[in-house]
């Protein structure tokens, strides 16, 4: 059994990945309810274990992160992530728990829907709207404030007669069902991904490096909640929400001011049945204290303020007849189950397909198609199955003994292993896979090589092996769905500049199972060519202190399989660059020395120049510190600059920077 410090430790882990798939990249691979539970379950065992409780645990403080991608902005008050009630008796205890505090039963509270959308700080001074910035980690946040701008229904100028010299607020970035439901058929139309849900199309929306996009999608926002204002005294919440309707801002017509439960729990009732009927998503209530006077006496947690709850619905569902289970065949060959479903209605979309995880999965579930199941959006992200509601289904649902794809042999690696794989290399559904990974932009990073090109090349047989890439020419795309004379030509010369990349990116771009970026980074400068790879033993692998047993495994399985050396050999026929580039001599002004980027770089993109450190033997971190050697900035630097000039980190620019590369 697992040891407590060690799931402790797991689970922070978990839901430090989990954080940033969901506010870093807009991509969760799990439900809002179900990182709830993970979040109890660490709180409950750091409560029961207060030795192994951390103070960075995700628990003491705000999810969420400052992307690289945007500038920094240093929020004037912390915006600060609100504590969950699950139940009506929770949130009865927080309710009791706060009156009790003020000896006060007619205290009262301010009760309004929770929008499902992404927080956002707004900035007026002398009533222009200034700066617009995302949550972030709760400190700091993202500069978006030309995306904010955007937005119809929020002023640029407050409008009202001497407005405060400096006005922080924050509220709810949203896109309301019908616009949400357009801008997925526009992006359905034009072959790419939709949005799981409104509040990641409102959270990819706001954080789109082109404003342009940002304007086409018809983004709204609800005022929620006070950040900072000089030369203004509110006394209430209620009143400070006033002031912003007569500023401009529109507010929720649903809100309401309780000071007894019962109030409250009439209101839960009401927005329960309510919530469908909304033309946006609301995934519970928020429920705060209306005194402000009061609010500054409870305080706040490093992250939740304690005069505020946000009460949580419970996970939708619904029942409908599963009528096949399709098994999808990964790039490195591993094999999935999804539930295709009788299309059903489920907050605010039509469900027509649920994931099923694993074989495993399914037999817990006992499930098999033909039988009438329950499904759930639990926090309206990834439709799953439940239960099986009604077996309809006398016979058990059997993994596949043939690959879908290609019919080839299927077999699980070892009895541990949950996962089925077809272990034929030439698989098709493999091949798209890998085909996709390769051209992405941290490996061979062919520009305009996306999805939509993948699927129109191998619908017309232009590919059939990787090297193929490399034949095509101009006439092979120019008749493309939405291709152009330009975007055909571009593309080309993406395809030739991508013999250039170094072995790192090859090694990457070959998909290897268990070797990520790092590990590719690391293998290539150890052993610098491809042959050596193909010449070295396990015993060499291992050597390298960096790769542990099971990529250093995996590395010789791959390097040692005949159709690997085949494909391999192909591409450096094709002009592929087998070899890493190398680092600089003794002596150059790059040698293990630590640069660090920020802003915005006009001749190289951020990429580009990291991958010029490296091969010159330089180092790149992420944050500036006493080790840093140089900060290389461009326009719009923030905190990372500040930070450099505190430290006296020796600053360039991209004219001093070619300097450096030239010597």
């Amino acid at each position: 059994m697992e040891n407590i410090q060690n799931l402790i430790e797991r689970l922070r882990k978990e839901l430090t990945r989990h954080n940033a798939l969901y506010y870093d990249k807009n991509e969760p691979e799990i439900s809002d309810g179900e990182y709830d539970a993970l979040v109890r379950e660490l709180e409950r065992l750091e409560q029961e274990h207060p030795l192994f409780a951390l103070s960075k645990s995700p628990t003491k403080k705000v999810s969420g992160y400052a992307s690289s991608s945007f500038q920094p902005i240093k929020h004037a008050v912390p915006m600060l992530s609100l504590d969950n009630a699950y139940s009506r008796e929770e949130t009865a205890s927080w309710y009791e728990r706060t009156v009790k505090k003020f000896n006060d039963s007619k205290l009262e509270f301010v009760i309004e829907p929770k929008v499902d959308g992404v927080s956002a700080s707004l900035t007026y001074l002398d009533g222009i709207l200034t700066v617009g910035a995302t949550r972030g980690d709760g400190e700091t946040g993202e500069d978006v404030t030309e995306n904010i701008k955007t937005i119809q229904d929020m002023p640029r100028k407050l409008k009202i007669e001497n407005p405060p010299n400096f006005f922080e607020l924050r509220g709810e970035v949203y896109i309301d069902k019908s616009d949400f439901e357009k801008l997925n058929e526009k992006i359905s139309c034009l072959g790419g991904q939709k949005f799981a849900n409104p509040r990641n199309a409102a959270s990819g929306s706001l954080r789109q490096k082109n404003s342009q996009i940002t304007a086409e999608r018809n983004l709204s926002f609800f005022v929620h909640s006070f950040g900072k204002v000089d030369g203004k005294q509110f006394e209430k919440q209620s009143e400070f929400l006033k002031y912003c309707q007569d500023c401009g801002f529109k507010l929720q017509s649903d809100f309401k001011i309780c000071s007894s439960f019962g109030e409250v729990s009439k209101f839960i009732d009401m927005m329960f049945q309510k919530r469908d009927s909304l033309n946006y998503e609301i995934d519970g209530l928020v429920i705060k204290v209306n005194s402000l006077k009061s609010q500054n006496e409870l305080g706040s947690t490093n992250k939740s303020p304690r005069w505020a709850v946000a009460f949580k619905f419970p996970s939708k569902q619904a029942t409908t007849k599963l009528t096949k289970i399709r098994a999808q065949v990964g790039r490195t060959g591993m094999i999935t189950p999804s539930a295709v479903l009788d299309p059903v209605p489920l907050g605010g979309v039509t469900i027509s397909r649920a994931t099923l995880h694993n074989f495993e999965e399914i037999e817990r579930l006992n499930v098999n198609e033909g039988d009438i199941v329950l499904i759930e959006r639990a926090g309206d992200v990834i439709p799953k199955i439940v239960k099986v509601a009604r077996k309809e289904s006398k016979v058990f649902f059997k993994p596949p003994q043939k690959c879908p794809s290609c019919g080839g042999e299927v077999a699980k690696e070892n009895e541990e292993e949950v996962a089925y794989r077809c272990i034929n290399p030439e698989c098709p559904a493999q091949f798209r896979r890998r085909l996709m990974h390769f051209v992405s932009r941290n490996a061979m990073d062919i520009d305009g090589f996306g999805e939509a090109v993948v699927d129109q090349v191998l619908e017309k047989k232009k590919l059939r092996k990787l090297s193929d890439i490399y034949r095509l020419s101009y006439n092979d795309f120019v008749g493309f769905e939405l291709f152009k004379d330009k975007k055909a030509d571009n593309l080309i010369k993406a395809i030739a500049e991508s013999k250039k990349r170094p072995l790192s990116r090859l090694i990457f771009a070959l998909g290897i199972r268990h070797v990520g970026e790092k590990v590719s980074e690391i293998v290539a400068k150890r052993f610098k060519t491809m042959e050596a790879l193909f010449a070295a033993s396990l015993e060499d692998f291992l050597k390298v202190s960096e790769i542990g047993e099971v990529s250093a495994l995996s590395l010789k399985e791959f390097f040692e399989n005949a159709t690997t050396r085949r494909v391999v050999e192909d591409l450096a026929l094709s002009g592929v660059s087998m070899t890493e580039t190398e680092t600089s001599k003794k002596g150059s002004q790059f040698e293990e020395r630590t640069f660090v980027l920020t802003g915005e770089l006009e001749k190289y993109a951020r990429e580009k120049a990291a991958e010029i450190i490296k091969s010159l033997g330089g180092k790149v971190a992420s944050s500036v510190s006493k080790k840093t050697d140089y900060v290389l900035a461009g326009a719009k630097a923030g905190s990372k600059l500040e930070k450099a000039k505190e430290l006296n980190v020796k600053i360039i620019d991209e004219a001093e920077f070619e300097e450096l590369i030239n010597i």
